[in-house]
């Protein structure tokens, strides 16, 4: 904080109580300071991997294509009768070669990440050489340190030093196993309130706990350049010692100008998000130091001098928030935890060049196994985004008061045009841009619009994890919740887009319903998707019970015990003749039928509550399938060889497989709506009647129309 950041400010001066409605504690991890340090270093691995990947290319790539292609005669000399026996033993074969590939793009994320760390320990250490010479403050303005630390919870009160003449801002740095904070010399000419406040917000940096790795955000322009510079200048090299080329032709090559894109890209991420971070500290040590105090003193402070205007550019660029912001967070500290459109446009393209990087990456390192690397990819991305994005969407969700709105619609759409456009960044891909994102180009559509799906329904989630009882004390076990059902929304969601996308090619009629079939119910990976949306399942089911308005539980509950009997009843009542010739028919059109029950029981919940039913329907619908699937199978139950393994690896897998592609699907539109309230007697009454009506329709037109949905 700078002596000259004042504003004038109307209004009386108010206390920032000490409450959870009114800020968090600043240690506590997955602050929106936190979360987005985790996206600089996110950032910071994909540039070293890129740059890692193509000097392979460069240096390494002549080898690799020489035992490529060795492996390939290889294998049309021992197998050269059956093509698919060829194409296994290059696989095997090849695989040391691609192993090394992604050791090497990976040693470039480690490099870019050392010379961050590096800064860790330089950079602090340049800034109090030019600050000097210091000298110790008298032990007033010590014990006062003291006292101060002592009220935030800091176990070792840092140390008061006066900084030269020349220093005119207050700072703090680590030294050793205690904290330094400089103050300039003319702090002793303010009054002791606003002389105070400054030193309360130099010890609020030092609880949130950021005074040293603050210099990892200061040092990313010490590691990023030199990183992402070393392909061209490995290819200036090669050129200059190359009889055939010149380092003026290696490098006006069409490759590097793909490549200078790629890198500008990723230098505004890095910036955006090392902006963000240093703003965001600014505020969480601001309500750190005011945290049970008057906001008068800040106020005062920023009103002494008037700050300078900033022109559009220097807003962009400026790594301090406004005084006019600071001063709106200090009176309301919600506006802290809103996610904003830089936000969501920041972590939903970076999420999409992770899950581009890491497919690569991963499908080089599992060369050979029986392993895929869509899963792997599609939880990394997820848990970004649950991180990133999610965790600022339940901070938010749970500290507004009644009647406030929760985040925007608008910011679903921003993550999925934001994944869209991070597909098309293509670190891995860099020089075959003309085949597309990283699963062809289906995916481009396919992948924005089930984000967007996640993205509503993770809002859901948060909105019922907040209303339940308690939610205004969290713990580990909170922060763990959020990020562990985040992480599987929006990683199977991309999963699921994923295979969608694959599926469409397989197919040359009917594409997305047979790719929906096998994308779902008929999966190959049913049993994941399953055991993922029935750990959704139950928190949800445990929130929403705990919730201290049960109208809407009780709205659920009636729905699924609905759409449950009339699906069973509908289902049991119509015995074809075929059936005893059509096993495998029969049980299919029973996984369809549960589906049905899930399905209904999300649209009436819906229906009656807009957005605001798609919370309950993240375990009323799995339940009501749950229910139907044993239900019916209960009801055939000596027809089954294994009847225990059918239900579990036949039913239910296949049933819960499907609803969360109708879910994902389903909370597009339903996530764009508005929540309103239904009327708790009117709802009791309607919510089963329409749920008996529909899954009884839907049921007998699968008597006439499922052969079209039973792949045989």
């Amino acid at each position: 904080m700078t002596l000259s950041e004042t504003r004038e400010s109307g209004g009386p001066p108010e206390a920032i109580p000490d409450t959870e409605a009114s800020g968090r504690r600043p240690r506590r991890p997955l602050s929106p300071t936190g979360a987005r340090y985790v996206l600089l270093i996110v950032t910071l691995v994909l540039a070293g991997a890129f740059a890692g990947q193509v000097v392979h290319g460069m240096v390494l790539g002549p080898s690799w294509a020489d035992g490529a292609q060795r492996c390939w005669e290889e294998g049309r000399r021992l197998f050269p009768g059956s093509a698919q026996t060829q194409a296994e033993y290059w696989i095997r074969c090849s695989a040391p070669l691609q192993r090394r590939q992604a050791a090497v793009s990976l040693t470039g994320s480690a490099a870019v990440l050392l010379l961050g760390v590096a800064g860790l320990w330089i950079l602090p250490r340049r800034l109090l050489r030019g600050a000097g010479p210091l000298k110790a403050a008298p032990a007033g303005w010590q014990e006062r340190a003291a006292r101060v630390a002592n009220e935030m919870g800091v176990r070792r009160p840092p140390r008061v030093m006066w900084g030269g003449g020349h220093v005119r801002q207050a700072f703090v740095v680590g030294s050793g196993r205690r904290c330094l904070i400089v103050l300039p010399r003319e702090i002793r000419l303010l009054p002791e309130e606003e002389a105070e406040a400054i030193l309360r917000h130099e010890i609020g940096h030092v609880a949130a706990g950021d005074v040293t790795l603050v210099w990892f955000t200061r040092g990313v322009w010490w590691a990023l350049p030199p990183v992402l510079l070393t392909a061209p200048l490995v290819a200036a090299v090669q050129g200059w010692r190359s009889r055939d080329s010149t380092v003026g032709r290696m490098l006006a090559k069409a490759f590097w100008a793909e490549y200078g894109v790629r890198t500008l890209v990723l230098v505004v991420i890095a910036a955006l998000v090392a902006q963000m971070i240093m703003r965001s500290r600014e505020h969480e040590a601001d309500l750190a130091a005011a945290r049970g105090q008057s906001v008068a003193p800040w106020e005062s402070l920023f009103r002494r001098s008037a700050q300078a205007e900033r022109t559009w550019l220097g807003t962009v660029r400026a790594n301090h928030p406004t005084h006019p912001r600071r001063i709106a967070v200090l009176r309301d500290p919600r506006l802290q935890l809103r996610p904003t459109v830089v936000d969501t446009l920041v972590v939903g393209l970076l999420a999409a060049v992770l899950l581009d990087s890491v497919h690569g990456l991963a499908g080089l390192l599992l060369t050979g196994t029986s392993w895929s690397a869509a899963p792997v990819s599609a939880l990394t991305a997820g848990l970004l985004l649950a991180v990133g994005w999610g965790v600022a969407v339940w901070h938010h969700t749970r500290v507004r008061e009644d009647g406030t709105a929760t985040p925007s619609r608008r910011l679903h759409l921003a993550l999925g045009v934001s994944t869209a456009a991070g597909l098309l960044v293509r670190l891995q891909g860099t020089g075959t841009a003309p085949e597309g994102t990283v699963l062809g180009w289906p995916l481009l559509i396919v992948l924005p619009v089930a984000v967007v799906g996640a993205a509503a329904l993770t809002t859901a989630f948060a909105d019922l994890w907040s209303r339940r009882r308690g939610a205004d004390r969290i713990g580990q076990r909170d922060r763990l919740t959020v990020v562990a059902v985040g992480t599987l929304l929006f990683g199977g969601a991309l999963w699921l887009a994923m295979d969608f996308s694959v599926f469409l090619t397989v197919f040359r009629t009917d594409r997305v319903l047979n790719a929906a079939l096998l994308d779902g119910p008929h999966s190959p990976s049913g049993a994941y998707k399953a055991v993922a949306l029935a750990a959704i399942a139950v928190p949800a089911l445990w929130a929403a019970a705990r919730d201290t308005h049960r109208g809407a539980f009780r709205l659920a509950a009636l729905t699924a015990v609905a759409a449950v009997a009339a699906s069973v009843v509908t289902r049991l009542a119509y015995r074809p003749a075929s059936a005893a010739g059509d096993w495998t028919g029969m049980w299919r059109l029973d996984v369809l039928t549960a589906l049905c029950a899930g399905t209904v029981c999300a649209g009436v919940l819906v229906a009656l509550r807009g957005s605001g039913g798609l919370g309950h329907a993240l375990y009323a619908a799995p339940v009501a399938t749950v229910l139907t699937s044993t239900a019916l199978w209960a009801a055939r139950f000596g027809d089954w060889r294994n009847p225990f393994e059918a239900l579990v690896t036949v039913l239910l897998e296949s049933s819960l497989a499907g609803l969360a592609v109708v879910l994902c699907a389903s909370a597009v539109p339903a996530g764009l709506l508005p929540a309103w309230a239904a009327g708790r007697r009117a709802a009791d009454i309607a919510a089963p009647a329409l749920a008996v009506t529909v899954a009884a329709a839907l049921v007998v037109a699968l008597r006439h129309y499922g052969d079209a949905l039973v792949l045989r």
